[in-house]
This record gives C-alpha cells, sequence and structure tokens, in this order.
C-alpha cells in the first residue's frame, strides 16, 4: 500500500518496539546512552517508540495474568539491562563508552537510590521477587529518556507500506511498518524504521470438549476468573506443562487456594536448574561458544535442559513438603467432560499407555506461541508478503525454525522485524528470556549505528578505533 503524504507525518520512529518489559527496558537504556554520547554524528539521534497495552513491566507486578509477583526471579538481579557489559565486542571502544555510561541503570544504582543496597547485600544478595523485578524495569524505563517516546495503547494491526519517490514510484529499500494503535483518545497509526515485537505470545491451545471451557484456565487468566475455583472446597486441579510457568501457577495457587489438591502433567521427568559456569557463559555470550556452528540436535538439548523443561529449585523448595502436591509423568491429549458435568478427565499419554483421571478444574502452562500472537496483528497481505521476502514462517513444515538472523531478525525481511523470542536455537538461548539483555540491545541496534537500513553513522571520533570491528560485524548481521 502507497503512503499519502498524511501518513508521512507518522513515520518517525528509528525502531519501534512493541511491549514495555525487560527486552524493552534493555534497548531504551542502551538507546538513552547512545544519543547521549552522540553515537550518530552526520544524523540526527536515533528515535525510540515502546508502545504499552497495559502498564510498563506488567508481567512482572502481579496484577497481571497468573503471576502473582511473588514468585522468585529465577536469575540473580546482577544480569540487569546492560548485562553483560560486553559492548566493545560489537562496537569496539565506542562499545567500552556505552558499557560504562549504563552503569547508571544497573541493579545496585536502583537499590542504591532505593537505599535499599546494604540491606540486601548483607543479607546474602537473595533471589528477588517478580514485582521487585517489575519495580527495577519501571525504574530503568523512566529514566531512559533521550530520544524515547512512550505510548500507551493496544496494537491492533501491523502493515507494510511502500514510500512513494519523486515520480510516484515504489522507493527501493524504503518500506516502513505501519502500525495502528488503539490508545485511550482514539485510534492512531505509528510509523517506523525497524519493529522489535516482544512478549510470550498466545497460550497454546488444549484439545478439549467444548462442554468444560469453563473449567480451564491457562497462564495469562487473571484472579477475577480463577475465583471461580471454590475457596473452602478441597479442588482437585490439573496443572499442564513442565517449565516455569507451570511452577509459577503451583505456588500461586497454593497461597491463592491453599486448600486445594495439585496434578502437575508434565511430558518428561521433572528437572531442576543448575546451572554451571559454561551454561550460564552460553546464555551471557553465544559466540564464546559457537553457537550458531552447533548442530540443531545439540542446540535443541541445551535449550531443553537449561531453559524451557526446567523447573526452579527454590520455588520447587517451597513445596517440597507439600502432600497436597504431585507429579505425573505424561503427556495430556485431551481434557474430556465427565458425565455427572461437574468435573474434567484428563486423558493422557506415558510410558505405561494411556491414562486418565478426573479433575474439576485445569490450567493449561503448555507454554506460548508468539507466531499465533502476530498472526492476529498482520493482515493476511502482509503475513503473504513477509512470507515471500524471508520464506515459510507461519505455513513452514512442522518441526522447522523460523530463520532468525544476527540482528534477531526475521531473516530476508526488511524493514527489519526483531523477535528475540525466537531466537534461541539460532543465536543463542539467552535472547527469549533474560539471560543477556546487554546483548540483545546491541544486536538490535546495531544495524541502526552501521546504516544498514539505509541511515545512521558512527560518530567520527569513534570510527578510527571502530571501523574495522563495526564493518565486519554489519556484513555479518546482513
Amino acid at each position: 500500500t502507497a503512503m499519502t503524504p498524511g501518513d508521512e507525518e507518522m513515520m518517525d520512529a528509528d525502531l519501534l518496539i512493541v511491549g514495555a518489559g525487560a527486552k524493552a527496558a534493555a534497548i531504551a537504556a542502551k538507546v538513552h546512552v547512545l544519543n547521549t554520547l552522540g553515537a550518530r554524528a552526520r544524523e540526527r539521534p536515533i528515535k525510540l517508540t515502546i508502545v504499552e497495552a497495559t502498564e510498563r513491566a506488567a508481567s512482572w507486578s502481579g496484577r497481571n495474568g497468573m503471576t502473582s509477583g511473588e514468585e522468585p526471579l529465577a536469575i540473580p538481579p546482577i544480569k540487569d539491562v546492560g548485562f553483560p557489559y560486553q559492548s566493545h565486542e560489537l562496537l569496539g571502544e565506542l562499545g567500552g563508552a556505552v558499557d560504562h555510561a549504563i552503569t547508571e541503570f544497573t541493579w545496585q544504582r536502583y537499590l542504591i537510590d532505593g537505599r535499599g543496597y546494604a540491606r540486601w547485600v548483607n543479607a546474602g544478595s537473595p533471589a528477588v521477587e517478580h514485582r521487585e523485578y517489575g519495580r527495577y524495569l519501571t525504574w530503568v524505563l523512566a529514566r531512559a529518556t533521550a530520544g524515547i517516546a512512550h505510548v500507551n495503547g493496544r496494537v491492533t494491526r501491523i502493515s507494510l507500506h511502500a514510500q512513494q519517490g519523486a515520480r510516484g514510484k515504489r522507493a527501493r529499500g524504503k518500506d516502513r511498518w505501519m502500525l495502528e494503535v488503539s490508545e485511550p483518545t482514539g485510534a492512531r497509526r505509528y510509523g517506523c524504521r525497524a519493529l522489535v515485537l516482544t512478549g510470550p505470545g498466545v497460550h497454546r491451545p488444549l484439545p478439549h470438549d467444548r462442554e468444560v471451557e469453563e473449567r480451564i484456565f491457562h497462564c495469562d487468566s487473571r484472579r477475577s476468573e480463577l475465583a471461580r475455583i471454590p475457596a473452602d472446597e478441597d479442588s482437585e486441579i490439573a496443572i499442564v506443562g513442565g517449565g516455569e510457568s507451570a511452577l509459577s501457577c503451583v505456588a500461586f495457587l497454593r497461597s491463592f487456594r491453599p486448600q486445594a489438591r495439585l496434578t502437575v502433567y508434565t511430558p518428561t521427568l521433572p528437572m531442576s536448574r543448575g546451572e554451571s559456569f559454561l551454561e550460564n557463559r552460553v546464555f551471557s555470550n553465544p559466540d564464546e561458544v559457537a553457537w550458531s556452528a552447533l548442530d540443531l540436535r545439540t542446540r535443541r538439548d541445551f535449550v531443553r535442559h537449561c531453559d524451557r523443561g526446567v523447573f526452579d529449585p527454590n520455588t520447587l523448595a517451597s513445596i517440597a513438603g507439600d502432600e497436597r502436591c504431585r507429579f505425573v509423568t505424561g503427556r495430556v491429549m485431551h481434557v474430556a467432560a465427565t458425565g455427572d458435568g461437574d468435573g474434567l478427565c484428563v486423558n493422557y499419554s506415558s510410558a505405561a499407555g494411556l491414562g486418565g483421571e478426573r479433575c474439576d478444574f485445569l490450567v493449561n502452562c503448555t507454554g506460548f506461541d508468539l507466531l499465533e500472537q502476530l498472526r492476529s496483528l498482520f493482515p493476511p497481505a502482509a503475513r503473504a508478503e513477509i512470507e515471500r521476502r524471508a520464506g515459510p514462517v507461519w505455513d513452514r513444515p512442522a518441526g522447522a525454525e523460523v530463520a532468525i538472523g544476527r540482528a534477531l531478525e526475521l531473516e530476508g525481511m526488511r524493514p527489519r522485524l526483531h523477535i528475540p523470542g525466537l531466537a534461541a536455537l539460532s543465536q543463542g538461548p539467552g535472547f527469549a528470556n533474560l539471560g543477556s539483555l546487554g546483548l540483545l540491545a546491541d544486536r538490535v541496534l546495531q544495524p541502526l549505528l552501521l546504516g544498514a537500513d539505509g541511515g545512521g553513522t558512527v560518530d567520527p571520533g569513534h570510527a578510527d578505533a571502530t571501523g574495522a570491528s563495526l564493518e565486519a560485524q554489519g556484513r555479518a548481521a546482513s
């Protein structure tokens, strides 16, 4: 679709992020620092727009979805928005200046500002609750201001727009993303040269009879929905899933409905996270182990055993003596209605064969599908054009992974579409979670500094020292 003159004025963002969470906070802090340092000399500073539908750090506050906000953070908070503080590897000496400046956004600085640093250190630097981590992210987003605009609204549609040249022809390489956003004051459109999509996606469906829909919840169900579970009865609740979402659900329901009996159905033997120095190094800097050169099976196994299919040991310890909680190893195939209409039957497959157990309610914690969320945002024409340029995305063969490039972008797609949540297998496990927020920001912002999308130049004062490194990384990112 060609742009009209009225649309042009909205095309003012170099980068737009959907979702004001941890990844947005890391990128915003880095943009603030780069703009403050004057990293782009012959062009205006980087312009970043962040669109959030509810509140900043919404997934961490305990006011949205299943998470109560009281769960312990699975990683130490010192792995903050600047970690691993190795920007010099992508940006040369400029990266050294960036790492020095971004210490204004560290976890320690947050605690110092709140006069709580000594108390935290003297307590042995304990794990922090999700709620407190959310306050830290909100603090970062409030302090990162240079070139950054926040929009309170929900993205309803994302389309691809062509910019017309002098003779009315499509300007090659000048396509932009256009987002329709529903704001409290009405609908508005925003454009950008590059787009970052964050968030977990939508919950994966679990096959079930229509009659039991009112008894099935999922990871983003709100407390008002879960209030349908009677508080004064010994309800049987099934929890389906083998990762952090399932364990967070156990912890939440134990406090929300203390009399309930909980059964966790997990497809593999439950494993707890025990991160060694090597495992942590893979998360913080995958290039150190040549991640992209590893065979696909090795990468899949690492992600499954160190990230997606593991439980946090601290949370496991909190239910160690809980006789009302048990684990069943099996893959849930279908949830059926019971004859009396007062419950449901969980049908599952295990090593012993097919089985079925009755329960009163069920919570689906099998995970989220980011691509399904994207399907709802992109109209059919935009999806078709994306797949024409980047290859199969939504219609790819079963088991095939989406190709994600060095800048955590959909390979082959211009303008850039950054999807860090899909980058674990292609680029490293830390990009899909909190393992390397600083490196994630470097990867996403590097094309803007290099001018890989038709603009942006590094300050000449840094150019001599960083030119060779930037050029080499630019070729890799492109």
